[in-house]
């Protein structure tokens, strides 16, 4: 615009045209204040850990109001590798359970926001009262006065591995009823199968057995007819027994049925010397309306719960 004035003028004095020319510059100054914040995620406080049959975990929430919740952390000793085991959510919550399984665990927690995590809480430890469920490694039939006295007569050790693989107990007695017997003495028309060599792995520091689950993976060949389960337990190597627990069985699909609970001790107070491989024994009992039923037994494990 500049130059396209100033030809104008030229141009005008060149033809005998006074000019008059004024040229004007305009400035503009732009201003801004401001400031940037910063923020540290604060952790959550005073962490604590309580074992027994799991692992409850307590802590003061983080005073940082936008943050999302918390990121759990586990180690399986106080300077090992920590892995990220739970999200917890909301930032209100002040309290989680984790079940890692029988052993000594250490945590550490961190609040976070998106991305961005605080830094570590301190680091506690407790241990997990509550194994995970442990094969049997032997098997016997039961005898004498046990229906047919072979119990799971084909392939009785596949059993102990949990692979849809079956032992199986092709004819389950001599009697036509559903019952497995009365308290702790079996029906002795009905087949039986031991089990044993349960590496349960108690620590010798258990001071109570709170409860012990047996399961027990089943199919059969059909549905028809009443048909039950039964398990009891041994602790002095087959000697003396628990009364018997019962589970219907309404399908012929395989089915995982449990005996027992994580707060169920069958009745008795217990040693942790009574669970070696040796004094502890799981006995399976088949009763059905029908003799000719076919127990398919893919499964049998046990887990035990305790206090530290």
């Amino acid at each position: 615009m500049f130059r396209s004035a100033l030809s104008l003028a030229l141009g005008l004095l060149l033809v005998g045209v006074p000019a008059t020319l004024t040229l004007a510059r305009f400035t503009d100054a732009v201003t801004s204040t401001g400031s940037v914040g910063t923020d540290t995620l604060q952790p959550p406080t005073s962490l604590s850990a309580t074992g027994g049959g799991a692992i409850t975990l307590t802590w003061g929430q983080t005073p940082d109001s936008y943050a999302a919740g918390y990121h759990l952390y586990r180690a399986t000793s106080s300077g090992g590798t920590y892995s990220l085991v739970a999200t917890v959510t909301p930032r209100s919550a002040t309290t989680t359970v984790d079940d890692p399984g029988s052993g000594t665990f250490w945590y550490r927690l961190r609040a976070y926001y998106q991305s961005w995590e605080s830094v570590d809480s301190n680091t506690v430890s407790a241990v997990d009262g509550t194994t995970l469920y442990k094969p049997c490694t032997t098997t016997a039939a039961q005898t004498p006065s046990a229906g047919d006295n072979n119990g799971y007569e084909t392939n009785p050790t596949r059993a102990c591995t949990d692979d849809s693989l079956f032992a199986t107990d092709a004819n389950s007695g001599t009697g036509g009823t559903q019952s497995c017997g009365t308290a702790a003495v079996p029906d002795t028309t009905k087949d039986q199968h031991r089990f044993s060599g349960y590496a349960l792995g108690l620590p010798a520091t258990v001071t109570s057995i709170d409860g012990i689950r047996v399961r027990a993976d089943l199919a059969m060949n059909n549905a028809t007819g009443t048909t039950n389960l039964c398990a009891q337990l041994s602790w002095d190597g087959g000697t003396t027994w628990t009364s018997l627990k019962t589970v219907a069985i309404p399908a012929a699909a395989e089915t995982t049925y449990t005996f027992g609970s994580t707060s169920d001790a069958w009745g008795r107070s217990w040693l942790p010397v009574q669970f070696s491989t040796t004094n502890f024994r799981v006995r399976i009992v088949d009763a059905s309306t029908l003799t000719t039923k076919q127990f398919q037994l893919d499964y049998v494990a046990v887990s035990v719960t305790y206090t530290p």
